[in-house]
């Protein structure tokens, strides 16, 4: 059985994608730092609290789990908010993403 890993898996797409994933057949690890997300959201097999922007963390869910692969949906989403906070976006979603892929990568 092929295993993915699921960032911001308790999100609204997130958890649609996990959904999807599990009625095809895949093992499901939806990691979230429940910031945005839902925990009654996480379904479709074993969940991991960590946040992208912590590589050892990440680092972690990657070595324990040993996905084959990784389907990225740990974003922040609010127009507003990121036009009053820009910060907050870079940080998650762009810096989150560099993280994610060093440790993928290592």
């Amino acid at each position: 059985m092929k295993t993915v890993l699921v960032t911001g898996g308790a999100g609204y797409i997130g958890s649609h994608c996990c959904k999807a994933f599990a009625g095809a057949g895949w093992s499901v690890i939806a990691y979230d730092n429940f910031s945005r997300g839902w925990r009654d959201a996480v379904k479709w097999g074993p969940h991991v609290e960590g946040d992208v922007c912590d590589g050892a963390a990440v680092a972690a869910a990657l070595h324990q789990y040993r996905p084959d692969v990784v389907a990225h949906f740990a974003a922040y989403a609010y127009v507003g908010e990121s036009v009053e906070r820009p910060e907050l976006y870079y940080r998650n979603n762009s810096f989150g993403t560099l993280v994610l892929l060093e440790e993928m990568l290592k």
